[in-house]
């Protein structure tokens, strides 16, 4: 799961284990993500906020 926060320039990332939603990491500002499922593809947060 994703938790995308505008207002904090935040990006939490949680994965689903035994039933529980377990944080993984949490990215700010204009960090640049590979975040899991999607770690494949590479997230630039400065162009998500600046939209």
């Amino acid at each position: 799961m994703w938790l995308l926060s505008p207002l904090l320039r935040t990006l939490e990332v949680y994965r689903l284990e035994g039933g529980r939603w377990v944080q993984l990491e949490i990215y700010e500002e204009d960090a640049k993500v590979r975040a899991e499922p999607f770690d494949a593809v590479e997230l630039d947060l400065a162009a998500i906020w600046t939209r």
